[in-house]
């Protein structure tokens, strides 16, 4: 496969996600605009504690405009390795601590810049409470194994990258 050369690329929008219209030049040597959308990189923390149970959060996200579930996820300050915010995000949004940090898998996605990298975060114990920033307004809640994989299953109140996020940690535990 031959690589698209890119021509051009501007701004169209900058703040906590930015608008990128991007000129590439395709194989055949005519060009072709595209939207894509900034974003920095993000963890997802597939996060279960030492009894067997996912922990989750619920909270209210903006592009679908509803309460989504989720793993607690978090976006990865750049001093910081995606191994080092999850352990912090999982605290904060939470309570709880890792025994644990195992990489899963690295995500892109095709009209964004963002990398998602996923990681498993098992033998998890409660330390404390949350800590949670300005914006942040997250219930927690956790789901024995059998719950945890109907939910997977019927999935429409859940990202996408979440869904892939349980499966690769389940399976990484041996309990698909």
């Amino acid at each position: 496969m031959i690589d698209w050369k890119k021509i051009s690329e501007h701004y169209a929008y900058r703040g906590w996600r930015h608008m990128i219209q991007r000129r590439f030049e395709m194989p055949d040597g005519r060009h072709a605009d595209f939207d894509v959308v900034g974003i920095d990189t993000f963890v997802t923390i597939a996060a279960f504690s030492k009894e067997r149970e996912a922990i989750m959060v619920r909270q209210f996200r903006p592009g679908p405009e509803m309460i989504l579930a989720s793993f607690p996820e978090g976006l990865v300050d750049p001093m910081e390795s995606p191994e080092m915010t999850a352990r912090r995000e999982l605290k904060e949004e939470t309570g709880f601590e890792a025994g644990h940090i195992t990489l899963l898998k690295e995500v892109r996605s095709a009209y964004t810049t963002e990398r998602q990298v996923i990681l498993l975060a098992s033998d998890c114990h409660k330390v404390g409470q949350q800590k949670l920033d300005a914006t942040e307004f997250i219930e927690v809640f956790t789901l024995p194994l059998p719950e945890f994989r109907k939910m997977l299953l019927q999935a429409e109140d859940t990202s996408f990258v979440n869904v892939d996020a349980g499966y690769l940690a389940l399976d990484k535990l041996g309990w698909l």
